[in-house]
């Protein structure tokens, strides 16, 4: 089977554990069309060709090249589908000229023959930021009817797809998203992770961790401390850390963090965050806590549980149906800072805490099983051969 993963310049963890459980069909060609920055990662894989399409742009880039930039990555997407035999064509995150990506490619691929598979992660991101359009709707209207099947995450977004946009219950196949099977690990023990950030081995230590934007809820988690008993708090650290999506939010987040009493508490890194660095975040922490607003599916948690690191997190949508609670972390009822204070509390009285390391390959084990590329790579490579 020929298939060819279109990635959109998106989250490189999912692309790259879809592909990985995919490759294991070693009688399977795999084109994967993405960013030139993530050229290397296949190369284990005999039976998967890159084409980088996409140049990411430093912050000295002109104007001319940014747009010379972009016309070559959608030439060079089109030509493929224009010059390649009829194959599977596996869409991600087609949302950065939403024309071009939901309506021009799915309809040059569906016209030169390919079988168009599409995973919805966000249903419809505009809804959940509050900046929804009539056009917005539209194209994901049209993507979604040009698509011959669609892969989503949970029965929930299942249910919310087929209600917002029409759709047969046929054409949608509810697969898991899987394990983060390309963070580095270098073996980096609790210990050496909280000496980097000079915090004590016996102190309480929880994460915040993620691209910062308002339906995340950080502000949430930061009010909570008004909440905590000042006992606690002086136990306890904060870490921060992800990519800015607001400057005003941002700036809003640090506002309070500078309010706070105990404001020396919290360890805030707004930016990019290497990969390298990864491991020594979620090794420092003792859970992470994740009081979204809203959410279809978050990669985060999947990222946590790479680490065996427990999760607090919102009540909502498929949070609940991706832990086992008491076992691997703990749901939030509300988003009441007073809950996710009650909540936090709760989980460093619990068993998971008192035994966190026997609590973190209990939780490893556990994700694994449930979540490995190789069963998803075979249940979308059953879905590819319905069409």
């Amino acid at each position: 089977m020929n298939i060819s993963v279109f990635n959109g310049a998106g989250q490189v963890d999912y692309m790259y554990g879809l592909v990985s459980g995919l490759a294991q069909n070693k009688s399977d060609r795999i084109d994967v069309l993405d960013v030139d920055l993530t050229s290397d990662i296949f190369k284990p894989f005999s039976n998967v060709v890159y084409h980088p399409v996409f140049r990411v742009p430093n912050k000295t880039t002109s104007f001319f090249s940014k747009g010379a930039n972009i016309i070559r990555y959608y030439f060079l997407q089109i030509w493929f589908l224009i010059s390649h035999n009829s194959r599977i064509v596996h869409f991600q995150w087609l949302d950065r000229y939403k024309f071009i990506d939901r309506i021009i490619l799915p309809s040059i691929a569906r016209i030169f023959g390919h079988k168009v598979v599409l995973t919805v992660h966000n249903i419809n991101s505009g809804k959940r930021d509050n900046c929804d359009t009539w056009g917005n709707r539209m194209s994901l209207r049209i993507l979604y009817k040009l698509a011959h099947r669609l892969i989503v995450h949970t029965e929930q977004s299942k249910k919310e797809l087929m209600l917002e946009f029409p759709t047969r219950e046929s054409k949608v196949k509810v697969i898991k998203h899987g394990m983060n099977n390309r963070v580095s690990q270098s073996g980096l023990t609790t210990s050496q992770a909280r000496a980097k950030f000079k915090i004590g081995e016996n102190e309480k230590v929880m994460l915040f961790f993620g691209n910062i934007d308002y339906y995340k809820g950080l502000d949430i988690l930061v009010d909570s401390f008004h909440n905590l008993p000042e006992e606690f708090l002086k136990e306890t650290r904060l870490l921060i850390a992800g990519n800015s999506k607001s400057a005003d939010f941002t700036k809003s987040i640090q506002h309070k963090i500078d309010s706070l009493n105990d404001k020396d508490r919290v360890v805030a890194k707004f930016g990019y965050v290497p990969d390298e660095a990864v491991e020594l975040y979620f090794m420092a922490a003792d859970c992470i806590i994740l009081p979204y607003r809203d959410i279809y599916q978050s990669g985060v948690i999947f990222m946590a549980y790479t680490f065996g690191l427990p999760i607090i997190v919102s009540d909502i949508g498929n949070f609940k149906n991706d832990m086992v609670e008491g076992k691997t972390g703990f749901l939030i009822p509300s988003t009441d800072p007073d809950q996710v204070a009650k909540t936090i509390l709760n989980y460093f009285n619990s068993d998971i805490y008192r035994n966190l390391p026997e609590s973190r390959e209990k939780i490893k084990e556990w994700a694994w099983q449930n979540y490995s590329w190789d069963i998803i790579g075979a249940e979308t490579r059953k879905l590819y051969e319905s069409i």
